[in-house]
């Protein structure tokens, strides 16, 4: 795996998903139901359609890249918890938080107590978030359990994930290599 290329493209490619589908779920949860939208390009309509024609797909996309995000930096979800993944069940080349270091020392994994500790004030909030985000990504996105869809990850939950998951990220991989996570190339504006 190249090191350089993964923190420079992929890294930031996946964090700017989360971040357009944290955008986005702000706004839809201020929608009581989807609205007309359009989408220009250059200046030229290119789509017309409601807002779930970008939301929807935007948000699942983000659900995806925050689950292998929190894989990479070390957790899974089993039964339902947030638990530690063990470093033996990673693939040759998985992309891995332990393949990094500072200081001549690999970046460790971060542990479900980390995690939980992203939330500046409810710990079992945080864990119970993150584990419904990669079940989410896992049973409602990937595989499409019927059963998921009985109930499914709440918005608000969705939104705290997908935040957690940039603060983990930022805090155990950008802050310690002693780099900045890049801005995001998006811009929303507020409805008038």
């Amino acid at each position: 795996m190249d090191l350089d290329d993964y923190l420079t493209r992929i890294l930031p490619h996946r964090l700017n998903a989360l971040s357009i589908a944290v955008l986005l779920l702000k706004f839809r949860l201020q929608w009581e139901e989807p609205r007309p939208m359009q989408i220009m390009v250059d200046g030229k309509l290119q789509f017309e359609g409601t807002t779930t024609m970008f939301t929807n797909p935007a948000t699942e996309v983000g659900v995806l890249h925050g689950r292998a995000l929190l894989e990479f930096i070390g957790l899974k979800a089993n039964a339902g918890k947030l638990v530690q993944l063990q470093v033996s069940s990673r693939q040759r080349d998985d992309a891995a938080i332990e393949r990094f270091s500072a200081n001549d020392n690999p970046l460790p994994l971060v542990t479900p107590q980390q995690a939980a500790d992203s939330h500046p004030t409810d710990p079992t909030t945080a864990k119970r978030v993150l584990a419904e985000l990669i079940v989410a990504a896992h049973k409602g996105v990937a595989h499409s359990s019927a059963t998921y869809f009985e109930n499914p990850m709440a918005a608000e939950d969705m939104v705290l994930a997908l935040e957690l998951t940039q603060r983990l990220i930022e805090r155990h991989v950008y802050e310690p290599l002693g780099k900045q996570r890049p801005p995001i190339p998006v811009e929303a504006r507020a409805r008038e």
